[in-house]
């Protein structure tokens, strides 16, 4: 209890982000999202979001944004990540590179190689 009260100005490792509130009664704590992480926070002008139990938003993985500090209940969210392969093997979500993959064990981060058949499986991949 008593965690994650608020959350700081901040973008994902994902290409869209789904979050919904899932309930219980909260006080204040409205989401707020700023401009896409390339432009400077100097010229970012952001916006404040209510977010209503039940409702869900969905944004861009790297437009910035947080949460403001709940006074009172608690805030129950279901966040999803949604990562492209296809995307990511253009480039990291997180440093703008592109990406030198090499095979990994499971899911590998949403990073996969392409390959040369559209029905065959990607293989998973992470960076190094």
């Amino acid at each position: 209890m008593h965690e994650d009260l608020d959350l700081s100005y901040h973008y994902d490792n994902a290409e869209v982000t789904l979050n919904v509130s899932l309930g219980e009664d909260f006080v204040e704590g409205n989401l707020y999202f700023g401009d896409m992480r390339q432009v400077p926070l100097s010229e970012s002008q952001c916006a404040e979001v209510e977010h209503r139990v039940a409702e869900g938003l969905l944004h861009r993985g790297q437009q910035m944004h947080g949460a403001l500090p709940i006074t009172a209940g608690r805030r129950w969210n279901l966040v999803v990540w949604m990562r492209s392969s296809r995307e990511r093997r253009l480039r990291c979500p997180m440093c703008n590179k592109t990406p030198d993959l090499v095979p990994a064990e499971g899911f590998g981060d949403g990073f996969t190689q392409g390959s040369q058949s559209p029905s065959a499986p990607n293989t998973p991949c992470t960076l190094t």
